[in-house]
């Protein structure tokens, strides 16, 4: 634009000159065309210049638009940065407090298991103590119940000698026939009557039947009544009179196999009465002196129930593992599996 309105100043200046030259009709051309370039410079710059001012200012207020933008973005970025450096410091705040409540809590805790620890160990020596004392007293048990069993089997041994003792005493006696002081005669005539025989009474049926009487009964077969009566008394549920019966019946010297059985029933009649540390005793007798017989795996198993009524349940699962040991093969054995993995 400025070129062009260089070059129309410059044909202005020559006009003068040119005139000379042209004719009159030229020179009214030329200035003609002048004006009108001159108007469409003054119309360009009139036009170019406001649409310039119009965008500069449509610019400008764009621009202020932006500044302020910009000054909203800065004052939120501050109040960002603002509310992060408080967060932070919060942040800070709390790892502290979670940090001194957790090493509080961890004090707490520790004193706790320290007491638990303690009361632990006082619980298992009162434990121990407790099993001891019932240990020392379940054998005071059995040696005085084994006193009084070796007591009873004297005494036995005993009656039973003197029993025998009379009975061969009265078959050695020696029996003595006195004559008669006058001799009878009788007549021939008369066969019907016999003659009496003044002999021995004692070979007379009555005598004879009397005798039989007063022989005893043999020791095992009033021991297998014994036990009848006593199996009895403990399917009616009478254990206290079930349990002297069975008692009654190892006194009496019977079989090794019904003995056995006898004194696992007493036991039996123990535990239902809740008895238990007196049956353990009877148990132990049978597993003590009949290991391998098949009731000691079942006394030993009903011992260990009888530990577990006691809340003994350590000593229990000893007793368990030791029927699995020793008799693996038994249904006891597969019974006291399974009660140990229930405890």
């Amino acid at each position: 634009m400025k070129k062009r309105y260089f070059t129309s100043l410059i044909l202005v200046a020559f006009i003068p000159l040119l005139s000379n030259c042209a004719s009159q009709q030229d020179v009214q051309n030329l200035n003609y065309h002048v004006r009108s370039i001159n108007k469409k410079l003054e119309d360009m710059k009139v036009n170019t210049v406001d649409q310039m001012q119009q965008r500069q200012a449509s610019s400008s207020g764009q621009l202020d638009q932006l500044q302020a933008d910009i000054l909203k973005l800065r004052s939120k970025l501050e109040e960002n940065a603002h509310m992060n450096r408080i967060v932070q410091e919060q942040n800070k705040e709390l790892q502290l407090a979670i940090q001194n409540l957790s090493s509080q809590q961890e004090e707490k805790i520790n004193t706790k298991i320290a007491e638990l620890d303690s009361k632990i160990s006082l619980q298992k020596e009162s434990l121990t103590a407790m099993q001891q004392a019932r240990v020392q007293d379940a054998e005071r048990r059995s040696r005085a119940a084994k006193k009084a069993a070796d007591d009873a089997m004297r005494r036995a041994q005993q009656a039973s000698l003197a029993t025998k003792a009379s009975q061969s005493s009265r078959a050695t006696e020696v029996v003595r026939i006195s004559p008669s002081a006058k001799k009878v005669l009788f007549a021939k005539s008369s066969p019907a009557v016999k003659k009496k025989d003044p002999v021995n009474p004692i070979s007379t049926p009555a005598s004879t039947s009397a005798v039989k009487a007063s022989v005893p009964k043999p020791v095992a077969e009033e021991a297998t009544d014994t036990l009848a009566k006593a199996q009895q008394k403990f399917r009616e549920g009478k254990y206290k009179d079930a349990y002297k019966l069975f008692k009654k019946n190892i006194s009496q010297k019977s079989s090794t196999k019904t003995s056995i059985t006898a004194r696992y029933m007493m036991g039996e009649c123990l535990f239902k009465q809740g008895e238990f540390d007196q049956a353990i005793i009877q148990y132990q007798q049978i597993i003590s002196n009949y290991p391998g017989n098949p009731q000691a795996a079942k006394a030993l198993l009903r011992q260990g129930e009888a530990f577990e009524q006691l809340s003994d349940t350590e000593t229990a699962r000893i007793i368990y593992r030791k029927i699995t040991a020793s008799y693996g093969s038994s249904p006891e054995a597969e019974t006291a599996r399974k009660k140990i993995n229930s405890l």
